[in-house]
């Protein structure tokens, strides 16, 4: 299960910047007014921020792209899955700690 929510989450990585670098390349002026956002660990990184509310809050979908809506897709799917990962083993480890204790 750790193994599976780790895939996740270097999926929503890797998607993240896919979706970044086809802004960039598809739609630079937008790129460039965004403060070219990559993806960064620490969160207090403005573009960075911006970028996941651009991402998140659908705006991209004005632009009509569909490379983006593909992307934006892939990264719900490892959303759901790291979510799906990550309560599945905490239930596991509730449930040992209940019986086994």
């Amino acid at each position: 299960m750790a193994l599976l929510f780790i895939v996740a989450m270097v999926m929503q990585i890797f998607n993240i910047q896919a979706f970044f670098s086809r802004l960039e390349k598809a739609h630079a002026k937008l790129y460039e007014e965004m403060d070219r956002p990559k993806w960064r660990i620490q969160l207090a990184d403005d573009a960075f921020r911006d970028g996941l509310k651009f991402i998140r809050s659908k705006s991209f979908e004005s632009l009509n792209d569909e490379k983006l809506t593909t992307i934006y897709k892939r990264i719900k799917l490892s959303d759901y899955i790291t979510i799906a990962s990550a309560t599945i083993a905490v239930i596991i480890t509730l449930y040992q700690a209940i019986v086994f204790n």
